[in-house]
């Protein structure tokens, strides 16, 4: 569970930025927020005032939330026309100002508080709820620390999947993978925060099918199963001297690392060697670059000119469309702040944790690349991920 002391500094941190942001008070009821700030998932509604005591209005379960929680006040409320009244009984008053996250916070949602909350401006709070957890602390980066090792072991036990198990398709060594994953303690679970971003646990591509192109928001996509799941692992077979590339998360204790290394039946043609220790070359100078005090867009051009003007430049983070970042944030979902990449502005700070993923997409042949999470700290980028970075030749 959540240390109290831990829950207690989260909050601070919101009322903080309601306080600098002319916001009274905010509720949160999106899952992963939900659990950053009250320490439990239930279906609940966290009300923050800029100033003293959160409350969190429970639907379901009570019990859970009152045994899982750090939250002084929990009440229970039976539906959505309870939330006013206990929050005035609590408060006092109407707030003038209401914050809500609603990059995740659905429109129905939205209008219901407004139809309660008559009079209260409704506020968006999203970037100040993202900013408060986009600064890991030594209890969050202890769990991502944790999920990396996992990641490290699964990573170690792919050759043994494909020489001993007769994983012969990118969904038998997935399924591998994952009983590998659940035996050893993962959650079982990636939560994403865009809208419409789906994602299992991540990507297990091999050959000409992981280059396809999809909807996924990261370099690589992969056919998936079909047009209703079109992304990451699907039928196609594991052949020899062709790029496998896994890129599978870590869950431990809600908080995710996100890894990715290229294995191959026999030795990889040399044109796909060469790109991959290319990858590996703007990985290290993003770890030389990437620490506190630089500009997150100066850490990107940086590490792209390692690429430009080679034969590699066409493919790199994507293929046709490549992607403008090179790394993102994790912490209890795959896709949070900061991002690595083009015309972002965002000051790298030490306790950032960062996923790293420099790519390449050769249509008709795969991808190769690797993935590591790494943490910021004083003056350095820590890489969490020790599992080698070379093409592992199984």
């Amino acid at each position: 569970m959540v240390p109290e002391k831990e829950i207690q500094y989260r909050l601070q941190k919101l009322q903080r930025y309601l306080s600098s942001n002319e916001c009274e008070c905010v509720i949160v009821i999106q899952k992963a927020s939900l659990y950053y700030f009250s320490g439990c998932d239930q279906d609940a509604h966290l009300f923050v005032p800029s100033e003293g005591d959160a409350l969190l209005l429970v639907r379901k379960s009570i019990e859970r939330a009152e045994k899982d929680s750090k939250i002084k006040h929990i009440l229970e409320i039976k539906n959505f026309r309870d939330i006013k009244a206990k929050i005035m009984d609590f408060y006092g008053r109407i707030p003038n100002s209401l914050g809500l996250e609603l990059d995740v916070v659905p429109a129905r949602y939205y209008l219901a508080y407004q139809a309660e909350f008559e009079g209260s401006r409704i506020v968006d709070i999203s970037n100040g709820v993202r900013e408060c957890r986009m600064i890991k602390t030594p209890w969050e980066i202890a769990r991502i620390e944790k999920a990396a090792s996992l990641g490290d072991d699964m990573l170690a036990y792919v050759e043994t999947a494909l020489k001993e198990k007769g994983c012969s398709t990118e969904t038998d060594l997935a399924a591998e993978l994952e009983y590998f994953y659940r035996k050893r303690g993962h959650v079982g679970l990636l939560r994403t925060r865009a809208f419409n971003s789906e994602c299992f646990y991540g990507h297990v591509l091999s050959g000409p099918a992981g280059a396809t192109p999809s909807n996924a928001p990261g370099p690589t996509a992969g056919t998936g199963m079909g047009p209703y799941f079109s992304q990451g692992a699907g039928l196609n077979p594991i052949r020899p001297k062709e790029p496998i590339i896994v890129d599978y998360t870590s869950n431990y204790e809600g908080y995710v690392s996100d890894q990715a290394r290229t294995f191959s039946l026999g030795e990889l043609p040399k044109f796909l060697r060469d790109a991959h220790r290319l990858m590996v070359d703007v990985a290290q100078v993003f770890v030389e670059e990437a620490r506190p005090g630089r500009v997150c867009h100066e850490v990107y051009e940086k590490c792209i000119q390692v690429v430009k003007g080679t034969r590699y430049e066409e493919g790199f983070m994507g293929y046709p469309k490549p992607v403008p970042f090179l790394a993102h944030g994790v912490g209890l979902e795959l896709d949070e702040l900061p991002v690595v990449g083009k015309g972002l502005n965002t000051v790298l700070e030490k306790g950032m944790v960062l996923a790293l993923e420099p790519k390449i997409v050769f249509p008709g042949f795969g991808v190769v690349g690797i993935e590591d999470t790494l943490v910021l700290e004083d003056r350095v980028a820590r890489v969490l991920n020790r599992f080698p970075k070379d093409i592992c030749v199984v």
